[in-house]
């Protein structure tokens, strides 16, 4: 199956004096699109947790730290003031920050609740990433021609040959597992479908504003996503050898959403996946994502919910 790549001609894109925010920016898929877009000249916001690597990997590659944590609403509150009292514009918005596997609510660190009883992987991929577009609402509508790329996942679907035991769904009867047997992976395609179905609704309700929603899958790449998992859970040996990619690979879908003139509001961009449904595992820019859970009902079910969780 061939890789997908982002064209020569797109990484060959002058970017000064576009201003590109990345959640998650400085480690995996994440810096490896962000090292690209600075090295085209954009002015580059690299937003996460940790301060010490933040602004190291910044640094690096000329861009600019600032500090956010998607689990806390207080610091996505803080974050977006800071932003809009600083930037006028927004080019294009990348929400790419994730977490997977980080054990079952409340047992350690990585897992632990939001102060709202959010499930980590939901908190984290999804809700903190709604809230933050909802806040940064007003310069995304007043940049023109700009864009929000929010990062789903192949495990949307599914993807048995990586450890997840169930077709994706969002159970919005109990969606912080709080009744429920916990799966990590499960809750993570559960924060992965909701994260698509969000958008598609975004691109819905921002359609008269000139901001282009798209969501991508990057590939499965060799990347810190599973930095929580126990010790001893994840062989990336045996991952290589079905198909795990390299960051620069995983990162080309990330790049053409970002970069592309082409990109169509409301679509899914791909690469070539692991998924249960052999159908979409050769990728495409764009591609139908098929589910039998990826329906109108849900996606305007998830939006409601999604509204009255952040608002």
């Amino acid at each position: 199956m061939n890789i997908i790549q982002c064209s020569q001609a797109l990484l060959a894109k002058d970017l000064t004096g576009k201003t590109i925010l990345i959640t998650g920016g400085y480690a995996g898929i994440g810096f490896a699109a962000a090292k690209q877009l600075a090295s085209q000249g954009a002015h580059l916001i690299l937003a996460g947790r940790s301060r010490m690597k933040g602004a190291s990997m910044a640094n690096e590659i000329g861009a600019r730290f600032m500090e956010l944590d998607l689990l806390d609403s207080d610091s996505i509150n803080q974050f977006s003031k800071a932003f809009l009292s600083e930037y006028s514009a927004l080019d294009v918005l990348i929400c790419n920050a994730g977490i997977s596997a980080p054990g079952a609510p409340d047992t350690n660190s990585a897992s632990r609740r939001s102060k709202e009883g959010w499930e980590a992987q939901m908190a984290i991929n999804h809700l903190g990433h709604a809230r933050l577009i909802q806040l940064l609402k007003p310069i995304l509508q007043s940049t023109v021609n700009s864009r929000v790329v929010i990062v789903s996942s192949c495990a949307a679907d599914s993807m048995p040959y990586a450890g997840q035991p169930n077709q994706a769904d969002v159970d919005l009867t109990d969606p912080h597992w709080k009744r429920r047997a916990y799966n990590d992976m499960d809750a993570y395609g559960q924060s992965k479908l909701a994260q698509l179905l969000y958008a598609f609704e975004l691109a819905e309700q921002w359609k008269e504003e000139g901001v282009r929603v798209v969501a991508p899958h990057p590939g499965w790449g060799d990347s810190e996503l599973f930095r929580s998992a126990p010790e001893g859970a994840i062989d990336r040996d045996a991952w290589r050898q079905l198909g795990m990619l390299s960051l620069e690979d995983a990162a080309q879908v990330h790049l053409h959403c970002a970069l592309s003139e082409e990109i169509e509001n409301g679509k899914f961009y791909s690469q070539i996946g692991v998924y249960g449904n052999p159908s979409m595992q050769g990728g495409g820019l764009p591609m139908e994502f098929v589910s039998p859970n990826f329906t109108s009902e849900k996606q305007k079910a998830v939006w409601a919910w999604t509204q009255s969780e952040i608002e």
